[in-house]
């Protein structure tokens, strides 16, 4: 873990739930960040192994343990309340972030006008591929994984409409500013609420294309995750449209809930 005076300090927030085989790499990967000064905050979200046990013993993890599973919102957000560096990174608990990652955040991070920054999250079959460069929004309030099963050709960084949550920084000050995510959300579409609003109060949402973290990804790994996405797009709506706009957009909605 990096020491030096003139890094930035960055506070990882990891969760633990059930059984993530990649959950002690990923922690190790972050510790190990270079030109960054990395903490971890491992939130117990409901881990079924021993692996929070043997992380709580290695030095700059800190374990956080609410009692009952958060969700994705309420565990970073519990997370980033006791966040002590200059910025706030959210890295997924099966995601591994190269050397280099945390500090080309800060980076872009630093620049004018910018809110949040996104890694480049790839596929752990072949890293090559994207698993998400940013993720688009619908005027329907839907959200994808941006550019999934591509290959990343993209050298500078570019604003997107969202930052994937599998792993985002922010400065911290602004993480409060916003108030972090909306735990409402529980688990999906709460990147995409959040990243709404750095564009709502004026900041700039920005993908770093050789910012990587690679991803064990798996779409259905949640049971409820269908349920989850459907009732927090139709909350999104109310965050993306007024009442107008949404009586306009009624005949698509209904369309598509048909």
């Amino acid at each position: 873990m990096a020491r030096e005076d003139d890094v930035a300090r960055v506070s990882a927030v990891v969760l633990a739930w059930q059984a993530e085989p990649w959950l002690r790499r990923g922690v190790e990967a972050l510790l190990a960040s270079e030109k960054a000064d990395v903490d971890v905050i491992l939130v117990d979200n409901g881990c079924t192994t021993d692996d929070v046990e043997i992380l709580e013993q290695v030095a700059g993890v800190t374990v956080v343990r609410p009692g009952t599973n958060l969700g994705f919102a309420g565990g970073c957000n519990a997370g980033a309340a006791v966040a002590t560096g200059d910025y706030v990174a959210l890295v997924n608990g099966d995601a591994i972030v190269e050397p280099t990652t945390i500090a080309r955040l800060v980076e872009e991070a630093t620049q004018p006008g910018v809110g949040v920054v996104g890694a480049s999250i790839r596929l752990a079959s072949d890293p090559h591929l994207i698993n998400s460069a940013g993720n688009p929004v619908h005027v329907l309030g839907l959200s994808w994984a941006g550019r999934l099963n591509e290959p990343e050709d993209r050298t500078q960084p570019e604003e997107v409409t969202v930052a994937s949550g599998a792993c985002l920084l922010m400065a911290l000050p602004e993480w409060r500013r916003l108030g972090g995510f909306d735990e409402e959300y529980f688990a999906n579409h709460e990147d995409t609420e959040l990243s709404i609003r750095v564009w709502q109060t004026g900041g700039r949402v920005v993908y770093v294309p050789d910012a990587i973290a690679v991803h064990r990804y798996e779409f259905s790994r949640n049971a409820t995750k269908y349920y989850l996405i459907e009732r927090n797009r139709l909350m999104f709506l109310g965050t993306l449209w007024g009442w107008r706009a949404l009586f306009v957009l009624s005949p698509a909605l209904a369309g598509l809930e048909l």
